[in-house]
């Protein structure tokens, strides 16, 4: 009598193994190559951890760190000696999570006219959260996941197309373009009225793994002897990691006012920035920051002061010798071109390289139309991400021949989001 059992009944513990095996293999794979699933995944052997970063988010966001920067300091205080550790990044975990950086995606999706909720990061997985000044290709754009990216300014475009030709690249100008303003209008009338006329100004700012180095009293003394009499009020915005750094509080004994946008994956992020540059005149800096870009975007005039006796350490970023010896010179050209001025031709050629300028800005319908991309690249793909490419040629074949709505957007988006076309 032949038996049922193909292993025979010594072999059977071992084909139960291999099955077994087998089985694994496949979820392992599944879990790669398909966005729904490793989302899904990652959510869950992340639950723990992103339940108690969201609740500490939740707390910290509580306070409104523009009007009671004082709590907001007290809080940081606190989250530093009690939770976050030494040169260990402090944030939420999983796929995607670059998108959450400083509000950008929520921005992104609520000037669609859409929800923002936990699934939009499926729609846009990778949101370049800040600029990096090199052309190399950021690591989670290689990502399988990833079936298109968001970038301010083009500049890494050429790059990123040379590592995945069919991924679209959608540029899309100053993110804080895309933010309204935390308080209302007549709170920001308000507000206006009791700051009068305002300095903004910017220090230079560490994260986790970076050190910055420069004399705070001398800085300090510099703001107040340049500018205190010209305006009314000077705000000085304090980023959350430096949020106890004792600058503040030289500051502060001086009589500014010490603001702060919030933690950095906190969604209102890019809301209260937008906020109290549209409460300043002018803004200063001392360094490099995505925030020169984003003043030059809402009109108001920045200027560089005491950048060449400002060091900044990145140790988070691996750069080899010749990667620190271009973003040395990279650096240097953007501050000289900074201290130019916004109404130089050297800036706006810098402006729109890097923070893609005024002509990559996109409509409402231009926005809800990339997200509508998205979804037909999932829907087509069924979140297979080896299917990623043949379903964005897909979606590109059905706009060029008229059969999707919004056809002839579509086609233009994705020709500019390949290099096809021009803004």
């Amino acid at each position: 009598m032949t038996s049922l059992n193909p292993c025979g009944k010594k072999g059977e513990k071992h084909c139960k193994s291999e099955l077994i095996k087998t089985a694994q293999k496949s979820c392992k794979k599944m879990f790669k190559f398909n966005i729904y699933v490793q989302n899904n995944v990652s959510s869950l052997r992340n639950y723990d951890r992103n339940r108690k970063v969201s609740s500490i988010l939740e707390a910290a966001a509580s306070v409104d760190p523009i009007v009671n920067f004082g709590a907001f300091r007290d809080y940081v205080i606190k989250l530093k000696r009690d939770v976050l550790k030494e040169g260990i990044p402090f944030g939420l975990s999983g796929m995607a999570t670059e998108s959450l950086f400083y509000g950008h995606l929520k921005a992104l999706i609520e000037y669609a006219g859409e929800c923002f909720n936990d699934s939009s990061k499926l729609l846009l997985p990778h949101i370049e959260h800040g600029i990096a000044w090199l052309p190399r290709v950021p690591a989670n754009v290689l990502q399988p996941y990833v079936h298109c990216t968001v970038s301010q300014g083009a500049y890494r475009a050429e790059a990123i197309h040379a590592a995945r030709p069919w991924l679209p690249h959608y540029a899309v100008g100053p993110y804080i373009h895309y933010a309204e303003p935390i308080y209302d209008a007549e709170q920001m009338q308000s507000m206006k009225r009791e700051f009068g006329r305002t300095l903004l100004v910017f220090p230079a700012h560490t994260y986790e793994l970076s050190q910055v180095r420069f004399s705070r009293e001398s800085f300090v003394n510099l703001v107040f002897d340049k500018y205190a009499s010209e305006f009314d009020t000077i705000m000085v915005s304090a980023y959350w990691h430096d949020a106890d750094d004792s600058l503040f509080e030289l500051f502060e004994r001086k009589g500014a006012k010490v603001v702060s946008s919030g933690m950095r994956e906190d969604p209102e992020f890019i809301k209260r920035l937008k906020t109290v540059i549209c409460l300043s005149d002018k803004a200063v800096g001392n360094a490099l920051g995505t925030n020169i870009g984003y003043c030059a975007c809402l009109g108001v005039p920045f200027e560089m002061i005491d950048a060449d006796l400002t060091d900044i350490n990145d140790v988070g970023n691996s750069y080899g010798s010749e990667e620190a010896l271009e973003l040395a010179r990279k650096t240097q050209d953007v501050t000289k071109a900074c201290f130019q001025g916004m109404d130089s031709a050297v800036f706006m050629d810098v402006y729109n390289t890097y923070w893609g300028g005024a002509e990559s800005i996109k409509s409402r319908e231009e926005i809800r139309c990339i997200l509508d991309i998205s979804r037909e690249v999932l829907d087509v793909s069924r979140g297979f991400t080896k299917r990623f490419p043949k379903a964005v040629s897909y979606v590109y074949e059905q706009a060029c021949i008229g059969k999707s709505s919004n056809s002839s957007m579509k086609r233009r988006l994705l020709d500019n989001a390949w290099g096809n076309g021009d803004e």
